[in-house]
């Protein structure tokens, strides 16, 4: 077990620890720029780099684009509740943990993949594999775009 934590590249800690604060950051009610929200899909397509390594590419693609679009929407319409304001250029939103559960889930999605591969890449091969990685990433991912596109018919 202790070779899960030890054997990660230096990077991935400080990374674990900015997201940890981006997300607690966001279980407070906050402003922030129209412009930050709207790059906020940018923050989703991160996560590409896990999609392209994968060996099934026409399944994995279709599994992250599908669920992209459905959680896209899903959370375009969980916005409402947490968009409290928008004035100009600023919005003001409600604190929420919801942000800090999907920076995490996109995080661990990530790293068990990056495991999965080192430890057992039979498995990491497999396309049901493929379909699951895809979709989680691809279900976090559109999150980000649902809160834009809200933002942005406000």
């Amino acid at each position: 077990m202790l070779q899960f934590i030890t054997g990660a590249p230096v990077w991935v800690w400080p990374l674990f620890a900015l997201l940890v604060y981006l997300g607690i950051h966001s279980s407070k009610e906050r402003s922030s720029s129209v412009k930050s929200a709207y790059l906020l899909p940018l923050l989703g397509l991160t996560t590409i780099n896990g999609i392209i390594a994968l060996p099934n590419q026409s399944l994995s693609w279709t599994a992250f684009l599908l669920f992209y679009a459905i959680f896209s929407l899903a959370t375009y319409r969980l916005q409402e509740r947490w968009i409290v304001s928008r004035d100009g250029s600023r919005v003001t939103l409600a604190g929420e943990w919801f942000t800090f559960g999907v920076l995490m889930t996109q995080f661990v999605a990530n790293y068990a993949a990056g495991v999965t591969k080192a430890v057992n890449p039979d498995l990491y091969t497999n396309p049901a594999f493929s379909v699951v990685f895809a979709s989680v990433i691809g279900a976090a991912s559109g999150t980000f775009l649902g809160r834009a596109l809200r933002i942005i018919r406000i």
